[in-house]
């Protein structure tokens, strides 16, 4: 841990609950950085190690748009660094550069954030969500911050939190609803890629009966069918996993869903055949994109977007399902349309409050 994380409740709730665990005390993280030159090497030690450390810049930051693509204007709450998970395909492979994974302690600077940009734009819908640095439920059973954030939430009428996750694990949660004001979203792909791509992360099935739960305690639901990976068989693979969302999910209980093709930075690629030879992510066919992203061609993208749209129209029938950062003439050749920035940040919101959708 890092020596100034030494005195926080967080920080003594979790050594309480790893009795006899070796602990290192560290003047400040950045003494763990390796070498760029060797990351195909540490990134597994990353998935064994923790560190209990000091968020010293926001905890809120703007989700990384990209130029040309369309953002949903999502807000991303840094309360930890990479995940404990190992899919093949993940971006924080390229980002990551502590061999660790990183809680941040201090969870009283981050409720005084929160509470005074609601305060300074009483306004705002504040839509935000832990689940883009690392995983929102894998190690809450550990650090205990999902039972703090949530009551936060239902106390702000404008604030809506998404927890976004691939675990399975969330019965110590349940009595806290019902909450409407949170959303418990579930990363989706098929068996097949779960299997093979997605290591140490829940089943598909288990996803789906935890999501249950948290329908039947009050919660919202979102899922995220991202990264779409093409396969072949992907067409009746990905059929099935909708069939099986469509059966074991209530439909008034999800609030959106996304879609998003596979993509990584160049770079990403030699390190996916050094850490996961087998893996078939790597040896797809893929195209530079503007956004110096490999993806798949227009084309297949468009055929993959446009077939899942069409089954969860059946399986999730009134749910919002859009593109997650993709271009507006995959938008216009998906949906015949495509939003600005702006319009498709108020329709999210709207239904973030369970109001009626824009209709400007």
């Amino acid at each position: 841990m890092e020596e100034p994380a030494q005195d926080y409740p967080m920080t003594e709730r979790v050594l309480a609950r790893l009795p006899g665990v070796p602990v290192t005390v560290i003047p400040q993280r950045e003494v763990l950085r390796p070498l760029e030159h060797q990351r195909s090497s540490w990134l597994p030690e990353s998935k064994t190690t923790l560190l209990l450390a000091v968020q010293k810049g926001p905890f809120r930051r703007p989700c990384p748009g990209t130029k040309d693509y369309i953002c949903c204007g999502y807000q991303v709450l840094q309360v930890a660094l990479n995940c404990t998970m190992d899919c093949t395909y993940c971006v924080l492979q390229s980002y990551v550069n502590i061999p660790a994974v990183t809680v941040f302690v201090n969870v009283a600077d981050l409720f005084q954030e929160l509470e005074q940009e609601c305060n300074a734009a009483p306004d705002r819908v504040w839509r935000v969500g832990t689940g883009e640095f690392g995983d929102s439920l894998a190690l809450d059973e550990l650090v205990g911050i999902n039972e703090e954030l949530i009551p936060f939430f239902a106390g702000n009428p404008r604030a809506v939190l998404e927890i976004k996750t691939k675990w399975r694990r969330l019965e110590h949660l349940l009595h806290l609803g019902p909450n409407s004001q949170v959303i418990f979203a579930w990363s989706l792909n098929p068996e097949e890629i779960v299997r093979e791509e997605e290591k140490f992360a829940a089943p598909l099935k288990a996803r789906l009966q935890a999501a249950a739960q948290a329908a039947a305690a009050g919660f919202r639901l979102a899922f995220h069918f991202d990264p779409i990976v093409y396969f072949p068989g992907w067409e009746e693979a990905y059929r099935h996993t909708v069939g099986l969302l469509g059966e074991r999910i209530p439909p008034a209980s999800i609030a959106w869903i996304s879609l998003g093709a596979l993509r990584f930075l160049p770079a990403q690629r030699r390190l996916i055949l050094e850490r996961f030879p087998s893996s078939r992510i790597a040896a797809q066919e893929m195209v530079r994109a503007p956004d110096g992203k490999l993806r798949y061609f227009k084309g297949l993208r468009q055929e993959l977007y446009c077939r899942l749209r069409e089954w969860l129209a059946e399986a999730a029938p009134g749910a919002l399902v859009y593109l997650c950062m993709e271009s507006p003439r995959l938008w216009d050749a998906v949906f015949g349309f495509h939003p600005g920035e702006e319009e498709l940040a108020r329709r999210l919101d709207a239904r973030a409050l369970n109001l009626p959708a824009p209709t400007d």
